[in-house]
């Protein structure tokens, strides 16, 4: 059964408060009705979006499109042979799609990953699948609390006795970062054709992750 993509305000109200607890002890799953920082998210993209979605970077199992979209309407690609993924892509500067064949496309926590010498040429090729009028949506949070929440997580992954996604089990490239500068980030944005048309701030995450929605033009 595909997830609820709305939470109750009370709910809100409850993970705003705890959001250091969930940070620190969550993990990636919700549980003790309080929402997993990846939950929440996945299901702030979804809200956004439309059409035909394509994940970018869509990690073990496919988790936003099965959870979220549905394999009708969605696909989930990634670099990395990670379980549950049905489609690698190796070279995210040569995706193997028509032109503009998604009216959305998203990355959820993924903008860092994008090593600093391709992210020019991705977002060109991820502008090129648009539809005209088709969104770009994204996640990406601040560079310092990125670094420490990555650098918490491995901790507690390894207490766990679970391989961290990023740092162990997939490994991160030379010139890949926590987070992607936001600077940077609206300077690929506002390329054309894709044009910035809503930032919004995670309050539930204490204004410490974002949301962006750029359109193509």
């Amino acid at each position: 059964m595909r997830k609820k993509i709305y939470r109750s305000k009370f709910g809100k109200i409850v993970d705003t408060i705890t959001f250091p607890v969930r940070v620190l002890f969550m993990g990636t799953e919700s549980k003790f009705g309080l929402s997993s920082l990846r939950e929440e998210r996945m299901r702030a993209v979804a809200y956004f979006s439309k059409g035909k979605v394509l994940d970018i970077g869509c990690g073990p199992e496919n988790l936003f499109i099965n959870e979220f979209i549905g394999k009708e309407n969605g696909l989930g690609i990634d670099i990395f042979s990670f379980k549950g993924v049905e489609r690698i892509i190796k070279d995210m500067t040569n995706i193997p799609f028509d032109d503009c064949s998604f009216d959305t496309i998203t990355l959820v926590g993924v903008g860092g990953h994008i090593p600093k010498s391709k992210r020019r040429a991705e977002f060109k090729e991820f502008s090129r699948l648009l539809k005209p009028g088709g969104i770009l949506v994204m996640t990406e949070g601040e560079p310092i609390t990125q670094f420490l929440i990555h650098k918490w997580s491995l901790f507690h992954s390894n207490l766990r006795g679970e391989l961290h996604v990023d740092l162990e089990q997939r490994g991160m490239e030379k010139d890949e970062e926590f987070c992607m500068p936001k600077k940077e980030l609206l300077s690929y944005l506002n390329t054309p054709p894709l044009k910035l048309i809503k930032r919004k701030r995670f309050l539930t995450q204490w204004g410490l992750n974002n949301i962006y929605i750029a359109q193509k033009q």
